[in-house]
């Protein structure tokens, strides 16, 4: 009986030991699979680099830098990632203001003439009654002049001249007054404006689809990316939209001196791009929208230097065989000479800038002219240029042109 029971207990005593054997076989199993799993773990972020093993998450904010004791996820991660497509943070506005609106009003009244060839009367009662003529104006595509007095009678509006004598003519009750921007300090980025009103787009392409929003001509905007697709160079205006060159136009924020160069001052006018822009101190002070010279009448690339400054001037010429091209311009505003008879200056007739349309000159909104105008000094340097190199180069290159006589129309005599 004794030894039944002696076999029974060491039966069952040696199958408590083999099941403790067993659970410490397992235990021991999933230890060592449990360290393997971390070494493996630990090997792989180490070969990625990212550290970010058994470390808690970092408290809210933005970590320009691994902090090492935390993982910079979340808000911090999305804005590292947008600084890694260039978008700056925080995204903010271009570092600039708009110039003083009285800048864009002109210094003299403009008045246009509709007609063909139009007669100059001594005074107001012969221009009324057809009395004695002093001098006229050929017929032309577009003639202006700048008066003094204004006058109406029988429907009809007869302006006196600056010059003296009278005519009929249309007042100009209104000019343009965009302007463009004045910078107090260098934007981290270029930028550009709409010269139409127009939406972006989700992509850098058509078919990416609108994406909602809206911009008002001559609107400024950042440009963060620029890429070419369909035709178009595209611009990334903010991470989520897109803006084709279609309908706007691009400033290159370039700080370095130029070619041909001396000094920290120099006014850059981009062919391409149809834009001017000034730098003082190596630093952008001031940008806008032109338009330069078309066709065979390109604006001449090259640097030069402004060698005359006239306030008010007159402009005229012809290229027609038959004239019918004739245009006259009296009182021109801030008008500066740099290349020949190529010059930049204020318009006050219609245009849209951000377009080749002039016969060689620079031409600006009138506030912008008036801008540039008080900033720039007999002797300083332009430097025109064409980033596409579509814009044939004057041989040699004209630094600093001297002075030259400009010629001022001639009244034609009257009949």
């Amino acid at each position: 009986m004794s030894a039944f029971f002696c076999f029974i207990f060491l039966n069952g005593y040696n199958k408590a030991v083999k099941k403790k054997k067993y659970l410490l076989i397992s235990i021991a199993f999933f230890v060592a699979l449990m360290l393997v799993s971390q070494a493996v773990y630990a090997a792989g972020n180490q070969a990625t680099g990212s550290g970010y093993y058994d470390l808690p998450l970092c408290l809210p904010g933005y970590y320009p830098t691994d902090p090492g004791d935390c993982l910079p996820l979340g808000p911090s991660e999305t804005i590292s990632g947008l600084r890694a497509q260039g978008f700056p943070y925080p995204l903010t506005g271009l570092p600039a203001n708009k110039p003083d609106p009285a800048l864009s009003a002109l210094p003299i009244r403009i008045a246009s003439i509709n007609d063909g060839q139009t007669k100059v009367y001594a005074s107001l009662d012969d221009a009324l009654g057809g009395g004695t003529v002093i001098r006229s104006y050929p017929g032309g595509l577009r003639r202006y002049v700048a008066f003094v007095e204004q006058a109406n009678s029988g429907g009809r509006t007869y302006v006196r001249l600056l010059g003296g004598g009278w005519i009929e003519a249309e007042p100009l009750y209104s000019v343009p007054s965009w302007q463009g921007l004045e910078f107090f300090d260098s934007p981290e980025s270029n930028f550009g404006w709409t010269i139409d009103g127009t939406g972006s787009y989700n992509g850098a392409s058509f078919a990416s689809g609108a994406s909602g929003k809206t911009y008002n001509k001559y609107e400024a905007f950042p440009i963060y990316n620029m890429v070419e697709a369909e035709g178009y160079e595209w611009y990334q205006i903010s991470p989520t939209e897109w803006m084709p060159s279609l309908k706007a136009r691009r400033v290159v924020v370039d700080t370095s001196t130029p070619p041909g160069v001396e000094g920290d001052r120099w006014i850059n006018i981009d062919l391409h791009n149809q834009t001017l822009s000034a730098y003082e101190n190596n630093q952008l002070v001031f940008a806008a929208v032109v338009a330069t010279g078309s066709g065979e009448l390109y604006s001449d690339p090259g640097t030069y230097r402004i060698y005359e400054k006239r306030e008010l001037d007159q402009m005229q010429g012809s290229y027609a065989s038959d004239r019918s091209d004739f245009f006259y311009f009296e009182g021109v505003p801030w008008a500066m000479y740099y290349n020949h008879a190529q010059a930049i200056h204020g318009i006050y007739w219609p245009a849209v800038l951000g377009f080749k349309q002039s016969h060689g000159c620079v031409n600006m909104f009138p506030g912008d002219a008036h801008w540039l105008f008080n900033w720039a000094e007999l002797g300083e340097y332009v430097y025109v240029h064409d980033p596409s190199g579509l814009t044939p180069i004057p041989t040699p290159t004209p630094v600093g042109t001297p002075g030259q006589e400009i010629i001022y129309p001639t009244a034609t005599p009257a009949p």
